[in-house]
């Protein structure tokens, strides 16, 4: 196995309502564990945000239809949130669909490398992190749900999200001890 860890949307926009900050701080604990072991252990780290450009050439059909834009180029809105751990060597790929493999390189840049495994993390399970785990599924890649350091405020759909990962498609969703255990083999 050689994996990655995928770090998504971790941008301030995520959590503009208290509902979406309920677990900010202890998904942002999380995720940094699951870096600083990545980093540790010469493991890839990916972080993901979305970016949209402000003439609408980027949106998607519900950003068309209702007008409205969000996480424009530049913004604060955009920027991955400071308290997550990145460095150097750390690699981003911007997004502008809940897919991280929808219009992007991101399938050549893990092929690239050798990458067969994807560790993902972030938000939203039942969004950005269960569609990404869904395409790479369909794209042949092993998936890791990290389930400690993602999150979503829709605990209905994240069930079904869920659900579907681990029942349907037969991939791990794993506690963060889980994924460093079965990493250290």
């Amino acid at each position: 196995m050689k994996p990655a860890l995928v770090v998504i949307d971790m941008q301030p926009f995520f959590f503009r309502t208290d509902e979406r900050k309920e677990k900010l701080d202890e998904l942002i604990v999380k995720i940094n564990e699951l870096i600083e072991f990545a980093d540790e252990n010469s493991i890839p780290v990916y972080h993901v945000k979305t970016i949209h450009k402000r003439n609408k050439s980027t949106w998607n059909l519900v950003m068309r239809k209702h007008n409205f834009g969000a996480l424009f180029e530049g913004t604060a809105e955009s920027k991955i949130i400071p308290e997550i751990i990145r460095k150097n060597h750390h690699k981003v790929i911007v997004k502008t669909r809940q897919s991280t493999f929808i219009r992007t390189n991101f399938e050549k840049e893990l092929r690239d490398n050798s990458i067969d495994t994807v560790i993902l993390s972030g938000v939203f399970t039942h969004g950005c992190v269960g569609r990404t785990a869904i395409d790479a599924y369909e794209l042949d890649f092993n998936v890791i749900l990290a389930i400690e350091a993602s999150f979503s405020h829709l605990k209905n759909q994240e069930r079904v999200m869920l659900e579907v990962i681990k029942e349907e498609q037969q991939q791990k969703v794993l506690s963060n001890k889980e994924i460093i255990e079965l990493l250290k083999k």
